[in-house]
């Protein structure tokens, strides 16, 4: 006989997230920094997308409780890691706002 203890954590990683990007044009690091970062909990997972008909990596930003993606937060299809260091890593490809694609990166901090 065989006993078996599950233990389940629900803990979950806030992060700092800083937009490098207005609709594709690249911001100036001044305005990047002085805007108020995005916080949250990231997720980066592979769902269907429906516009391109194929399989995307799509990071979203979860609300504090974790129970929804916030859905006024911005969201980063198709998205890649182009560089990382212990303090932060950057994240980019593109989002979707008012039904255009436009290239963005976001700064990632823990």
């Amino acid at each position: 006989m065989y006993q078996v203890t599950l233990l389940q954590y629900r803990m979950s990683m806030r992060y700092s997230i800083r937009l490098l990007r207005h609709r594709g044009r690249v911001l100036p690091w001044k305005e990047v920094m002085n805007r108020p970062a995005i916080t949250g909990d990231l997720r980066i997972e592979e769902c269907s997308d429906d516009d391109l008909h194929r399989y995307l990596r799509i990071a979203t930003i979860w609300s504090h409780d974790g129970a929804r993606p916030a859905q006024d937060r911005a969201r980063l299809f198709d998205v890649r890691i182009i560089g990382m260091s212990p303090q932060a890593f950057t994240l980019t490809d593109f989002e979707r706002v008012d039904g255009a694609e436009y290239a963005q990166s976001w700064i990632v901090e823990g």
